[in-house]
């Protein structure tokens, strides 16, 4: 199987199971029965999810992230910035399918786990497509913790979102396109299964009563529990905080002999300071630029007037 050579498995597979099956039937031809077993363990090696984290983002997910790579899983987390036009195209436009974006991340770049919005959002596609995969519902301590997190993330995130406005706020990050992509992904988000009205989850927020958040985070998980009802050994509800034995023991895998790696980028502290930096960002790059344009300019100046640059060094002199 370390062998498998995944563009002849999927180039010469469909094509020759049919014509194999009949021939091993009728002719009882060992070798190509083999070879039809190889595929087909070559055909489920690839283009698998095998683990899906359904929990909302704000809810340990970038821990458990790092906590899968560490038991060899390969993790997709939250929007890959290379893939931000695929998204917007499939959940936003609708040039393209759901399927095809995960197509993408888990047959071309071979992820073996999906976690954090917008995927999500996605659960039942998910679930349709990797129906064998393990499923880990991310939870925090109460729905009032995750209520706050959220919000300080998305005040973190605002910053960037706001359009251009040379004197009250010159942001330059709609023009890059993957922020312009992202701003308008976020804006799926509690569309699907919540039934929100678009950009509610992440920026309406602040304009319902005050539990709002915390009721739709309950209401996330129990869509997730109901999902799994008819499959409960496939669920497993968890808190990072319960560390390496809950997580090991749901996907088989052995204890690491070191800490549960609890990431701290994206505490309450770490989103103020990325906020900060976002602001100086922004604040500081017109300044900057114009400096640089003057300085070019007086260096072009004496390139084209050399004798303006001895007069200049003459009259310093004296």
């Amino acid at each position: 199987l370390r062998k498998c050579d995944k563009p002849f498995v999927t180039n010469y597979y469909p094509r020759t199971v049919p014509t194999m099956l009949a021939r091993a039937t009728l002719k009882n031809d060992i070798i190509n029965l083999l070879l039809l077993l190889l595929l087909i363990s070559c055909h489920e090696v690839f283009g698998k999810i095998e683990v899906i984290v359904a929990g909302l983002g704000r809810t340990g997910t970038m821990s458990l992230h790092t906590a899968l790579d560490k038991l060899g899983y390969e993790g997709y987390h939250y929007i890959d910035f290379a893939h931000a036009q695929h998204w917007y195209d499939a959940l936003v436009t609708g040039e393209t399918s759901i399927d095809s974006i995960l197509d993408r991340i888990s047959e071309e770049e071979k992820y073996t786990a999906i976690l954090d919005n917008p995927a999500a959002d996605f659960f039942d596609e998910l679930r349709r497509r990797f129906p064998q995969a393990y499923v880990i519902l991310t939870v925090r301590d109460t729905p009032k913790i995750f209520a706050e997190s959220w919000k300080e993330l998305s005040k973190a995130i605002e910053v960037t979102e706001r359009d251009f406005n040379f004197w009250s706020f010159p942001s330059f990050f709609q023009w890059i396109p993957s922020f312009w992509y992202l701003k308008r992904i976020r804006c799926v988000m509690g569309t699907t299964h919540l039934g929100l009205p678009p950009c509610h989850l992440v920026k309406e927020w602040d304009k319902y009563p005050e539990g709002w958040l915390e009721e739709q985070y309950e209401r996330h998980n129990q869509y997730i529990m109901d999902a799994m009802k008819e499959s409960p050994d496939k669920l497993l509800v968890f808190n990072v905080k319960e560390g390496w034995e809950p997580l090991c023991r749901f996907l088989g895998k052995p204890v690491p002999d070191e800490s549960f790696p609890y990431v701290q980028v994206n505490t309450a502290r770490g989103l103020m300071e990325l906020k900060q930096t976002f602001l100086i960002a922004i604040w500081a790059w017109i300044p900057i630029t114009i400096l640089f344009i003057v300085a070019v300019m007086w260096k072009c100046f004496f390139c084209l007037f050399p004798h303006k640059k001895r007069a200049y060094h003459y009259d310093k002199e004296k």
